[in-house]
């Protein structure tokens, strides 16, 4: 017979120690800016799910030819990583934990580019 886990007792994932086992899955929301920089926006929606035992944020594209379609995030540039920088430091700020990135790479077929 198994025993019931409390989701709300903290657990372990590696080195660290989660507050609770509440995990908040990668949902892509297409809110980013049209380059992929996170804005205010997804660090006030991110804050708050702060929490949640862990959060695993939505899928980032970790260069512009992975683009698989508009307003996805990214962080391949310093403009992203600094986006990327306010929401972590609104989760935190919220009394969050540290939080995963998901990375996504496409073809990126479905975005229009100019022609070179």
């Amino acid at each position: 017979m198994t025993h019931p886990t409390d989701l709300f007792a903290a657990a372990r994932l590696g080195p660290l120690t989660l507050p609770n086992r509440l995990v908040m899955a990668p949902l892509t929301r297409n809110r980013a800016a049209s380059d992929g920089t996170p804005g205010a926006l997804m660090a006030a929606y991110y804050a708050q799910r702060a929490t949640a035992g862990l959060v695993v944020a939505e899928a980032a594209t970790p260069n512009a030819e992975g683009q698989t379609y508009p307003n996805i995030t990214a962080i391949h540039t310093p403009a992203h990583v600094t986006g990327w920088r306010r929401v972590t430091d609104a989760v935190r700020e919220a009394g969050g934990r540290p939080m995963f990135l998901q990375l996504q790479h496409g073809d990126g077929s479905g975005i229009p580019r100019p022609a070179v």
